[in-house]
Order: C-alpha cells, then structure tokens, then sequence
C-alpha cells in the first residue's frame, strides 16, 4: 500500500506541482515587463530633454558652419534637395496617375486663404480660421541676418501649433544633404508633437533636425527614418504606436489626448515621389484637423478620411508616458 502511494504521489501530484510552479513563475516574470518599443519610460525632466536638445545642437554646428547660408533669401535647390522636395518639386512625370481627390479652387476661396495666411504672418496671438484654430509665428520673428532657432510663447503655449519648414526663422538650416526647407518635414512634425504634448520649450524643428541627424535618424538618398517617431519617442517622455488606416481607430487615437504623425505618398500632401510626413490633431463633423509642415493652406481646411485615406502609407500614435 506504501509503495502504491508514492507511486501516486511521484506520478499524480509531482506533475501538477511543477505545472502550478511553472504558471506561477510565468506570472511573476511578465508582471515587471513593459512593451518594447511604446511603453518604454522615460527618466528624464523636461529640463534634461531640454538641455539634452541644446548639447544636440552644439553638435551639428560644425555641419552648421560649412552650410551657412543668408536667411534673407532662400538658395536655389540642388538635384539633391529637389529628390525631397515637397513643396515647388515637379515630380508629376514620375507619379502614379492619381485622379485629384478634391476640386480647383474658386478665386474667391484663394483670396480667403490668403488673407488668412497673411493674419497669420502678422498676428502675434491665435486667430480662428474656418473654425479652427491657428497659431503660426512666421514672419513674426526678427531675424537680424541670423538664424532663429527658438520659439514664441504663443507657439510654447498652444495646444497644438503649426510649424512650417520654410519659416524664414530656420528654412535653410542644414538638414542631410539638404534644409529645413527641402527636407525636414519628418523632424517639424516631430516638433509640433513634442511641443503640443511636453512642457519642453525648446523643440523647435531645427533642433529636432540636429537630434535627428546626431541619432542617425536622417538616411542619405532615402530622408527621414520612421524610428524618428518609433525609438526616438521615448527621449522625449513620449510612447508611440504604429495604428491601422481606419478611421474609428484614428479617431479612437486621438480621443485618449494622442497625435498622429503620417506618412503619406504621392497626392493631395504633396508631389513627391519621396514621400511626405503630416500631423493630424483633432477631427469633428468636418474631417481631420491638419497641420502639413509644407503648406498653410493645407493646414487651414478640414479632411475628410475618404479624400486622404488612399494617400496613407504608415500612421503613427504618440501620447505623453
């Protein structure tokens, strides 16, 4: 009988004590881990990342110094700018043919755009333009025959700010093989980001270009990197997840206080076969509110998901960890 008990006990219950140990262990070792890539915590300050910015770009002076080049007029675009262009490129020839998503504008509808474009210019606080709101400092800044590299307190402040590559402040700045202007659309999408969702005051887009190219984030003949969004994210206190083309999940998205960063190919964004970075913030009964580094005026409209959605290629969701 004593033999016949501890074959039960070596053969029944050993088993189920080391499956109850095993699941046990299981849970212990997954309730300390975090997601890989979008809930990786930051450990820095807001003034840290700050400072952290102002050491990137005491880097990239020397690349600064030998690309200087005057603010008062923008220089001519080499071949090399113009594969980035995403502004006055002419890229038609090699584009997919892609039937246009929306109609000419009427003259009257020009003349309205422009006179808000030049509010904008001139005003030194926020206005509303076809319900929404703007706040965009171009034109606003002395520049005294230099560089700007800082922001306004309006811009600071706003909850969402429009940052444009060929501000004056910064449009020839070097970027890659290029500027700001040519070629930064990944690096200013990334700074209206941070400055919506931080407390950071100093992410203006050229100093998140000198972070770009210091983090190698900046690929020659290809531009910005993704894993500017992806990995660089969490230098900033902030997580970021790749999301569907869907609009419930957008929308879902930006309900929970995120902002999503996408990239977009040839069409309603832009010309170029090189691709195309843009923010969407907000959405009501309209469509999706837009702030384009490239345009004004594409930032000045609601979107419709049905108008863009084809132009989607990658959509990225970033909140504050």
């Amino acid at each position: 009988m004593k033999k016949k008990t501890k074959l039960i006990g070596i053969f029944v219950i050993l088993p189920v004590l080391l499956v109850v140990v095993f699941v046990l262990s299981l849970k212990f070792d997954g309730s300390g881990k975090q997601e890989p890539t979008t809930e990786k915590q930051s450990v820095y300050s807001d003034e840290e990342i700050s400072n952290m910015l102002l050491a990137e770009y005491n880097k990239s002076q020397a690349a600064l110094a030998q690309t200087q080049q005057s603010t008062e007029e923008v220089a001519d675009l080499t071949p090399e700018d113009e594969e980035y262009d995403d502004m006055i490129g002419d890229a038609e020839e090699d584009a997919p043919d892609i039937a246009a998503s929306d109609e000419e504008l009427s003259a009257e509808d020009e003349a309205i755009i422009a006179a808000a474009e030049q509010e904008a210019r001139t005003s030194s606080s926020s206005f509303n333009y076809n319900g929404i709101e703007v706040v965009s400092s171009m034109n606003q800044v002395d520049l005294s025959g230099g560089l700007v590299l800082s922001l306004t307190d309006a811009e600071i402040a706003a909850a969402h700010p429009l940052f444009l590559q060929y501000d004056p402040r910064w449009a020839t700045f070097p970027y890659g093989t290029g500027t700001m202007k040519s070629s930064a659309c990944g690096p200013t999408c990334f700074a209206m980001v941070i400055t919506a969702l931080t407390n950071i005051s100093n992410a203006s887009p050229p100093m998140i270009a000198s972070y770009s190219m210091n983090h190698n984030y900046y690929v020659p003949g290809a531009g910005t990197a993704h894993g500017l969004f992806l990995n660089g994210c969490s230098d900033f206190g902030l997580y970021c997840n790749e999301i569907s083309n869907d609009e419930a999940t957008m929308k879902a998205a930006i309900d929970r206080g995120e902002m999503l960063v996408l990239s977009v190919h040839y069409g309603n964004f832009t010309h170029s076969g090189a691709g195309h970075f843009i923010v969407i913030y907000g959405y009501n009964e309209n469509g999706f509110m837009v702030n384009d580094p490239a345009s004004y005026d594409r930032s000045c409209r609601y979107w419709p998901y049905g108008v863009f959605s084809g132009d989607i290629n990658k959509i990225y969701s970033l909140g504050r960890l």
